[in-house]
């Protein structure tokens, strides 16, 4: 009988495996449709921009998604769950722009392949809400961490950025505003010899890319566009280099990166009237190509590219979702000059400031404004040092925040990891 029992129980096991196996096959050999390039069917729209529930989104924004094998394209797009309004049919090109989108507002949007055989396929229903209408009474600090590493016999340096609401530098802080955290635990300030540096103190780079629209429709203003950008590039410090580009129907290139200011003012001699056509969207990607920000604890090199115009993108070159691609994570100052301009555009390409003017005789003051917001935001770069008393070889989290910080959300402290392998007080 036990023998029996025994035979009827093995038997129930290995049926039980048996199905097991099998049901779970499928999952692995046919994952399911996502919003992934994992998805089975790549003609369904996948892989959206602005990912899908994105917040704080720009007024300007740019549709991208991915689908292969695909013709033409549907875009769905509205405020409403689903999306009822056609926003533009049968594109062929991607990606797609939209401006004059309205603060803290929810859209929601989809795509419809077109297939050459005539059927579709419907992708899924994505959204995202824009940022919160400026606030000038908002306080506050916001930190960034850009680099982190270990020196022998036990020194840790951080080098990380503090800006304030509205993505202005903060210059003036010490080290009395700091509160430092290994393992959650509060790090003594003399134990540690903690000393916080400034910009000053670390090999530092700026690099500056000068464009200068010189289109026919600027013929009377350009002596007085000339004189300014003079007095701009001779206030420059020794850290700054200036290449300067004048642009109508192509970027032409007048100097590369120098921080020789007699040969930047020679140079700027070369800045004369152009053509009645204005690529400013092509000058934009060119002038973005220039430069990579490099921040680390032992050389930073930033970059930013001043755009100074009258009018908008008249030539067609270049599109408007390349030249904001090409800004993007980049710092950027537009100027427009007059009633021609689109300021939404200058706007969304000038991601560190929009300058608007009703005369060039204004454009020298706004230089000198955007050159000390360029200084005020390479000095709001701080390396802390100290030494730590972890040892052994394991990994510590490290934790900066700002005493009383008003602002208590997103990046209002930062956070990083070392090893404290081969530490010794010595």
């Amino acid at each position: 009988m036990y023998r029996l029992l025994l035979k009827i129980f093995v038997s129930v096991l290995i049926l039980i495996l048996t199905f097991q196996c099998t049901f779970d096959e499928p999952n692995i050999t046919d994952p399911t449709p996502t919003d992934s390039t994992n998805q089975a069917d790549t003609t369904k729209p996948y892989n959206p921009k602005p990912a899908n529930n994105a917040v704080n989104q720009p007024l300007i924004v740019t549709l991208d998604w991915s689908a292969q094998n695909v013709s033409k394209f549907d875009i769905y797009f509205d405020t409403v769950n689903p999306p009822t309004t056609l926003l533009v049919s049968n594109v062929t090109d991607q990606p797609v722009v939209l401006t004059q989108l309205s603060y803290n507002q929810t859209y929601y949007w989809k795509v419809i392949s077109k297939l050459n055989d005539g059927s579709s396929v419907e992708g899924p229903v994505w959204n995202f809400t824009t940022m919160l209408s400026p606030t000038p009474s908002l306080e506050g600090y916001t930190l960034f961490m850009e680099d982190i590493n270990t020196v022998p016999p036990n020194t840790v340096n951080v080098l990380f950025q503090v800006t304030d609401l509205t993505s202005k530098g903060i210059t003036n802080l010490t080290t009395n505003d700091f509160e430092i955290f290994e393992d959650g635990a509060s790090l003594s300030s003399s134990e540690s010899e903690l000393q916080m540096k400034k910009s000053d103190q670390v090999p530092f780079k700026i690099r500056i890319v000068l464009v200068l629209d010189n289109s026919t429709s600027l013929t009377n203003d350009i002596d007085q566009i000339r004189i300014a950008a003079e007095n701009f590039v001779r206030n420059i410090t020794p850290e700054q280099e200036v290449a300067i580009y004048q642009f109508s129907e192509n970027p032409e290139l007048l100097t590369d990166f120098t921080s020789d200011i007699d040969s930047l003012v020679n140079t700027l001699q070369k800045y004369q009237m152009g053509f009645a056509t204005t690529d400013l969207y092509g000058t934009v990607i060119e002038g973005a190509s220039r430069w990579e920000d490099l921040y680390s604890v032992d050389n930073v090199l930033q970059g930013t590219m001043i755009i100074f115009t009258d009018g908008n993108d008249t030539q067609g070159s270049s599109t408007l979702a390349a030249a904001l691609s090409a800004v993007d994570g980049k710092i950027v100052y537009t100027v427009g000059l007059g009633s021609e301009i689109q300021p939404e555009i200058l706007e969304a390409l000038g991601t560190a400031g929009y300058f608007p003017i009703s005369d060039s005789n204004q454009l020298q003051t706004r230089l000198q404004t955007i050159q000390e917001q360029i200084l005020d935001y390479a000095n709001s770069f701080y390396l802390l040092t100290y030494k730590s008393p972890k040892r052994g070889n394991f990994n510590h989290t490290l934790t900066v925040r700002i005493k009383n910080n008003p602002h208590t959300g997103d990046n209002s402290f930062i956070t990083g990891t070392f090893n404290s392998g081969g530490f010794t007080s010595q």
